[in-house]
């Protein structure tokens, strides 16, 4: 093999690992900062684009709806809020971003994260 094809192997194996680097860093979930709505897809009782990591700003508003191909009833812990979803349907969670911490917005009888939520400063 020659030293030009070494190199070109050589720098596709760290491609390789880079890009498998970030996949398994993020763990399939995508991260929204948000002043506005955040959709949620969900199919397969899973959610699209992997769980979300969605921040709101304390004094602010939740502003999250779900559309889901799986009836099931959404959970919004720690605000306690509760909203059944027929399959295709949607269900919108709006309410002043009163409590800090961190949420998670589950579809309860699949026992699914659909979203981790935090409330900040």
């Amino acid at each position: 093999m020659s030293r030009t094809q070494r190199l070109v192997l050589l720098g596709l194996a760290v491609a390789v690992i880079a890009v498998a680097g970030v996949l398994i860093g993020t763990g399939g979930s995508s991260s929204t900062k948000s002043s506005g709505p955040v959709a949620i897809e969900v199919k397969n009782a899973r959610p699209v684009g992997g769980v979300k990591d969605v921040t709101f700003k304390k004094g602010g508003t939740v502003d999250l709806s779900v559309h889901s191909d799986t009836a099931d009833e959404v959970h919004f812990h720690g605000y306690d809020v509760h909203k059944d979803v027929a399959k295709g349907g949607t269900v919108r969670f709006r309410f002043p971003a009163s409590i800090e911490g961190r949420f998670v917005v589950e579809l309860e009888e699949h026992k699914q994260t659909l979203a981790n939520v935090t409330v900040q400063p």
